[in-house]
């Protein structure tokens, strides 16, 4: 119970945080006109860099989505900060852990009704290496994928860690932007989707270095 409570204590410590950064700050976001299409009602995956997750969460907190989230010790952080902006953690082993992971989040989606956020290159990398996982998830379940850009005036890059995770500090400039969705088919599974691993990665990180010059 009290270590329950530890993490749910951090967890908001972390929310307040970034609260705080968004309030203090401009927050640009471009690329949103898929998620408006269909009225609406269409779900995405949407994908992005380990490394900027802090940053995202109070992006889509109005949208109904689930955050799938490692059960081992490190997502007992990130699900208490995932349900503070609204987001239903999924808890799912690691490729570290035994159990198919594939198998208990096809278990889980039959109850699911909302988008899904999955990070690219985690939980465990390499550095922007993108995972199988995200476009066999997306093919199964027919989910259109989006990636997510984002890129900021002032932070502050643990150099240290695998996916240089970023922390956003306040009073800044913060921008995202919402890449083409596209669809992911058995085609691209023939070809263990190598083509779209380097097209997403590409798109993304030439988003960064326009604004980065």
């Amino acid at each position: 119970m009290l270590t329950e409570l530890y993490f749910r204590t951090v967890a908001l410590f972390y929310a307040l945080y970034i609260r705080f950064v968004y309030w203090s700050s401009t927050i640009e976001t471009k690329g949103r006109k898929a998620l408006s299409e269909k009225g609406g009602q269409e779900k995405f995956l949407f994908v992005f860099w380990h490394g900027e997750s802090y940053c995202l969460y109070p992006l889509l907190k109005d949208r109904k989505a689930y955050a799938l989230v490692t059960s081992d010790s490190r997502g007992n952080y990130i699900a208490p900060l995932c349900r503070y902006f609204g987001y239903s953690p999924i808890r799912l082993p690691d490729r570290r852990q035994k159990g198919n992971s594939f198998h208990l989040l096809r278990k889980a989606m039959k109850s699911v009704d909302g988008d899904l956020l999955l990070s690219l290159d985690g939980p465990t990398g390499p550095y922007h290496s993108p995972k199988e996982f995200p476009f066999v998830l997306a093919m199964y379940l027919r989910y259109r994928m989006i990636p997510i850009s984002m890129d900021m005036q002032r932070k502050i890059r643990l150099g240290r860690r695998w996916d240089r995770f970023t922390i956003p500090l306040p009073f800044n400039r913060i921008v995202f932007t919402f890449h083409d969705p596209f669809t992911v088919s058995k085609v691209d599974l023939e070809e263990d989707f190598s083509f779209l691993k380097e097209k997403v990665r590409s798109e993304m990180e030439l988003h960064q270095e326009e604004l980065n010059p």
